[in-house]
């Protein structure tokens, strides 16, 4: 609560579309005439005024009430219920940032603000603030089921920055999050959902979580989301890889990684104890045979292919047997049958995926105008294209064949290879020579480096040359494969290498992965296990389809459209350089 301020003052609209970013309407000065409130009745007799105005739905008059009002003596329950209902008036009039801000004055804590609160950000799509506001309005004996309550936590945990991005946009602080006895238990249970692992592990989870939550309400009313944790049948999973062969390294890479998961989950004591694991040879088998080898194997998830070719072979008898299916690789975004096949799921390494999660953070930093440096490659503009697609403001991309080229191509951004040109001409039209410093342009916020190792350590003296050496640098994985570590980069990285579970440690260890340049393949069977045992629930008409968020070796998982599974990364700062890194990464098609 701010006490003895003037009203708040109108903020920039977030890029948020339709009516949440509508400014409120201009009152003229005859309309909103100032209002002295010289005795407390006066400061009553408005309140009531503006609560009759809202009553009878004329939020733009309730808005002229106050627009003079000087709050500076005010005491703060006055000053949270003037702003409370300067809040609705905002709200009926369509102007939803002004209606957070306004409240975000007020101490929210009736029912009627968390009503307001979670209408707000509903219309604002701000899911974290609308399902602490659920929590709260079900704690007050709102009638709010758990499931509503859930499924708003599972969707904000998809984007878990998008609030804090639509509110830096629209200039606006963040209301506090609440910290009660129900939130704490709620995004507990949150957490055991989307953090877990393997769906079994899940299940566990939850009945741990309901014996130490016993009083709360999502333990005494389970949401339905729950009961489909539970799978009785035994499942028996079909790996299909390429284990010889040229890419054979690649592919029993991915086979010990889903392994070593697999074991984890293997003490006789657990659920996982059911599963029966077949794995077979997809260098030595075509599609229709690995089919056939599967369901004579009995097996009810298929896992595989991983190279491209195959996977688009085989997703079409797989999409016809109708078996939940776990493909390691992404089929074409054609509309086609295999491609919208409700049993089939796409999960891979893209590094698209990267892209999007820097220009999450960057955007969350509240950066604009951007330097891409890339080297022209092929993932380099893959990244580049999906970096552009999420990127609202300006972006200046310059490109780089060979190291020899990186510092000039820094240079034509930076502008100071502009600045020599002009200081030639000067001194050739003065016919005699000029002392002259360099300058370069100052409105970039940050750089983009679409590099490998050994070319994001190229680029930092290229930036000190060139005058950009105070920008802050992301980039992605490519730039921690070849051993040279971009000093003070912040890099989209594995979870698995960043903050690794009990499981992970593990296989760090087993397969020295601080070092090796399969490390991402290794992650990325681990995380198939994990999706193989959610992959029914994902395939039969489910909400689980609809709100499915996991943390997983490669990255925060969720599914789209189309069956596709797509990642946040995690992020690492760089370190000061050490001896000993890990060499290049493979990549395959």
């Amino acid at each position: 609560m701010v006490a003895g301020c003037q009203s708040p003052p109108r903020s920039p609209v977030p890029d948020a579309p339709g009516p949440a970013t509508q400014a409120s309407p201009i009152i003229e000065p005859e309309t909103a005439a100032p209002r002295e409130l010289s005795r407390e009745g006066d400061l009553k007799q408005l309140l009531r005024q503006a609560e009759r105005q809202l009553s009878s739905e004329t939020a733009a008059a309730t808005l002229a009430l106050f627009s003079d009002v000087d709050i500076s003596s005010l005491s703060e329950p006055t000053i949270a219920q003037l702003q409370t209902l300067r809040a609705r008036a905002h709200a009926g009039v369509g102007s939803f940032i002004d209606a957070y801000q306004a409240l975000s004055y007020a101490q929210v804590t009736t029912l009627q603000q968390w009503s307001l609160l979670e209408q707000i950000c509903a219309a604002l799509s701000l899911n974290q603030c609308r399902a602490d506001s659920l929590i709260a309005m079900q704690t007050l004996a709102s009638p709010v089921s758990s499931d509503e309550i859930l499924h708003t936590l599972l969707q904000a945990k998809q984007a878990p920055d998008h609030d804090a991005v639509q509110l830096a946009n629209g200039g606006v602080t963040p209301i506090p999050r609440p910290d009660s006895q129900a939130h704490r238990g709620w995004h507990a249970l949150v957490n055991v959902l989307t953090t877990t692992g393997s769906r079994y592990q899940t299940h566990q989870a939850w009945q741990n979580w309901q014996a130490q939550w016993r009083d709360h309400a999502a333990a005494i009313d389970p949401p339905n989301l729950i009961a489909q944790l539970a799978d009785p049948a035994t499942a028996s999973i079909a790996l299909m890889l390429p284990l010889s062969g040229q890419l054979g390294n690649v592919g029993r890479a991915v086979r010990d990684g889903f392994i070593a998961a697999y074991l984890a989950e293997s003490d006789p004591t657990k659920p996982a104890a059911t599963l029966a694991l077949h794995i077979f040879d997809s260098a030595e088998y075509s599609a229709l045979e690995l089919m056939r080898l599967a369901r004579d194997a009995r097996a009810n998830i298929l896992v595989g292919p991983l190279l491209k070719a195959n996977v688009d072979a085989f997703a079409a008898f797989a999409a016809a047997s109708e078996i939940p299916t776990l493909l390691l690789n992404y089929l074409p975004t054609s509309e086609s049958p295999r491609s919208t096949a409700s049993n089939l799921l796409q999960l891979g390494t893209a590094i698209e995926d990267e892209a999007t999660t820097l220009a999450t953070l960057m955007r969350t930093n509240q950066h604009q105008r951007v330097m891409v440096v890339h080297n022209g490659s092929t993932w380099a503009n893959k990244a580049l294209q999906a970096f552009q697609h999420e990127w609202p403001h300006p972006i200046f991309a310059t490109r780089f064949s060979d190291l020899k080229q990186l510092t000039r191509a820094v240079g034509n951004v930076m502008d100071v290879s502009a600045s020599t040109t002009r200081k030639e001409r000067v001194a050739a039209l003065l016919g005699e020579p000029l002392e002259f410093l360099p300058r370069a342009r100052q409105d970039l916020d940050a750089v983009l480096a679409l590099t490998t190792g050994f070319e994001a350590a190229a680029l930092i003296p290229a930036l000190q040359f060139h005058f950009a050496d105070h920008l802050p640098v992301y980039a992605t994985s490519q730039s921690l494969r070849d051993g040279s570590l971009p000093e003070g980069f912040s890099v989209a990285e594995l979870p698995l290498l960043t903050q690794p579970n009990r499981v992970e440690l593990g296989m760090i260890s087993a397969f020295n992965l601080s070092n090796n340049s399969l490390v991402d393949l290794y992650a990325l069977g681990a995380s198939a296990f994990q999706m193989a045992t959610w992959a029914p629930a994902l395939s039969m008409p489910s909400n689980w389809r609809e709100h499915f968020t996991l943390r997983s070796p490669i990255g925060q998982l969720q599914l789209n459209s189309g069956g596709r599974i797509s990642r946040n990364l995690a992020i690492k700062t760089v370190a000061p350089t050490r001896s000993g890194q890990r060499p290049s990464a493979t990549e395959f098609e």
